[in-house]
């Protein structure tokens, strides 16, 4: 099963064309189950035509084992299921699209 490694709000995470930051993360009902939604914003810094950015909406997946363990760095990991089926994604864009208009929304397998 799948794990979700924590990132503290406020985190900045640099890739060659720019960065993006972890706002928040919160944890949703959704069909009887818990869901975690990870919200973070991406500038894109290194572009020919300037800097772009977005927000975005990971969606790792339905909570089996929340912070259950930490890695050797102390970083609090989480065991979730992935949302595979394409019904039930598509109900969470309506939920998630709702609640953040005009972000991008990304199932990690």
């Amino acid at each position: 099963m799948p794990e979700y490694q924590h990132q503290e709000p406020g985190t900045e995470v640099r890739f060659i064309a720019g960065h993006y930051t972890i706002v928040e993360e919160q944890r949703m009902a959704h069909r009887g189950r818990e869901l975690l939604v990870v919200v973070g914003i991406a500038v894109v810094e290194s572009t020919c035509c300037g800097t772009q950015g977005c927000r975005f909406l990971n969606v790792p997946g339905y909570v089996v084992a929340w912070k259950h363990r930490r890695t050797e760095n102390g970083v609090p990991v989480s065991e979730v299921e992935s949302v595979e089926n394409e019904q039930a994604q598509a109900d969470i864009r309506q939920l998630l699209e709702s609640r953040f208009p005009h972000s991008q929304i990304l199932f990690p397998p």
